[in-house]
């Protein structure tokens, strides 16, 4: 092997090796490809002007950092599984620029879903008055919408907002969030829907206007997008044209069904064991279904395991009333519980439970419940995640023989770190491994073996 040769294959073998242990990058992606059909944010904020517009208010104008922060909180919820909300959105809007330091006022809507879920439904959802107030608040100016989707689950994001003291239509956002300069969009042009008059068979046919779509006929009109689909074989995926004549089925239509009017529940009464189960419809939200039945909105809630603010979808069942049953007795929820293997007790969380919601559970303060787990009011608690409880559970009454082993001794016990909440996707860096270290150590001893064999091939010809 000559010199020549010897220097290039040392200088390949360098190239290579480092070529080999350079540390590489991975970017993280936990957002799922958007479902078939899915709901889009435009049609978000158009459905919600459209109401607004059918109120006598102007449409609210989309701004590019509301848009950013919806987006964002979308992701954040998502990928979190969250079922209620982050939290302070005045505060998360302006710290994102908006108002340029002025104060900010604003509300966010959201809505979950697994699949399937249309534009007619989310907007069912957010039919309380809570829900409505981007409808019906005049002071709202500026509106924003995201959507995500991780592990099949869509999260719909709606915010409004607006700047104490500044008319609408007085202040832009000059940039997003990210403080890069962009433009604001035009403003969608919505046309409100007029009611079309029965022909002399009682027949009724609305005539589209420029600016109307799917979702506005339908509510002007009390029924649902897919019945304005059925009865014209039509989807709306084909974009409705100017002049395009729609047949709107009705109560005397012959095979139709009405849905119950905005605002009207119609009343089940009680099965064969005396339960009343309330089915959900159109338009109908848990404000008006508790005062339909004379029950509390809280009674609802506690019958059917669910939390405020969460949105009801059509079709969902609703125990009102558990009929006349006589409670046999129960063990509470801390007689329930069992000693892991430590000796200790835990609560695992489930999808949709909070702290609050957890230490009414066991009956026991938030605030120790939060101590015990290293949690504040910032912290977020994830689907899965195990909660210690520095209870005893109180002896209960057993017919059967004492067990004849002993329970387990306690062991001690330890505090959970807080959750820190992923605001993003981080990228994840490969970390350097055994394997990664052995090599090194042969990289060396390689450049030290063809170093030596050099420095003796350059002694030897200058000898």
């Amino acid at each position: 092997m000559s010199f020549q040769r010897v220097v290039n294959l040392f200088i390949i073998t360098i190239i290579g090796l480092g070529a080999f242990l350079q540390p590489q990058t991975v970017q993280a992606d936990v957002s799922d490809p958007a479902p078939p059909n899915q709901v889009s944010a435009y049609e978000l904020i158009l459905a919600m002007n459209t109401l607004r517009v059918a109120y006598g208010l102007p449409a609210l104008i989309e701004d590019p950092i509301v848009n950013a922060v919806a987006q964002s909180t979308a992701q954040i919820m998502a990928a979190n599984n969250m079922s209620w909300h982050i939290g302070d959105v005045r505060g998360r809007i302006a710290s994102a620029g908006y108002g340029s330091g002025g104060t900010v006022w604003a509300t966010e809507n959201f809505a979950v879903s697994s699949g399937g879920t249309g534009i007619d439904q989310i907007m069912a959802s957010w039919a309380d008055p809570d829900h409505m107030r981007p409808a019906v608040t005049p002071a709202y100016c500026h509106v924003g919408a995201g959507v995500a989707t991780v592990n099949g689950k869509t999260y719909y994001i709606l915010q409004a907002a607006y700047v104490s003291g500044q008319e609408c239509g007085s202040y832009t956002s000059t940039g997003s969030s990210d403080g890069g300069s962009v433009p604001l969009p035009v403003p969608q042009i919505i046309i409100p829907v007029k009611i079309a008059t029965p022909d002399e068979e009682g027949r009724t046919y609305h005539i589209v206007q420029a600016g109307q779509s799917f979702w506005s006929i339908a509510i002007a009109y009390q029924i649902t997008i897919q019945d304005l689909e059925t009865w014209n074989n039509t989807s709306r995926n084909t974009p409705l044209q100017s002049g395009q004549q729609l047949f709107i089925p009705n109560k005397n239509t012959e095979g139709y069904s009405t849905p119950t009017p905005v605002g009207m529940v119609a009343l089940q009464g009680p099965d064969a064991e005396g339960r009343i189960i309330h089915e959900v419809q159109p338009y109908q939200a848990l404000i008006t279904i508790a005062d339909a039945y004379n029950v509390t909105v809280d009674r609802i809630l506690a019958l059917n395991g669910l939390q405020l603010d969460w949105p009801l979808s059509i079709g969902q069942k609703l125990l009102i009333s558990p009929g006349n049953v006589t409670p046999s007795p129960t063990l509470s929820n801390i007689q329930k519980l069992t000693p892991d293997a430590d000796g200790s007790y835990y609560h695992t969380i489930q999808s949709g439970e909070t702290l609050s919601y957890i230490a009414g559970l066991y009956e026991v303060p938030l605030s120790d419940l939060m101590n015990w787990n290293g949690l504040n009011n910032t912290s977020i608690i994830f689907s899965g995640q195990k909660l210690l409880l520095r209870v005893t559970p109180p002896a209960t009454a057993t017919l059967t023989p004492a067990p004849t082993t002993s329970p387990p001794s306690p062991q001690p016990t330890f505090t959970l770190p807080p959750p820190t909440e992923t605001l993003s996707a981080p990228e994840t860096e490969t970390p350097a491994s055994e394997s990664g270290s052995s090599l090194l150590l042969v990289f060396i001893i390689i450049i030290f073996v063809i170093g030596g064999f050099i420095w003796w091939r350059i002694s030897r010809s200058k000898v």
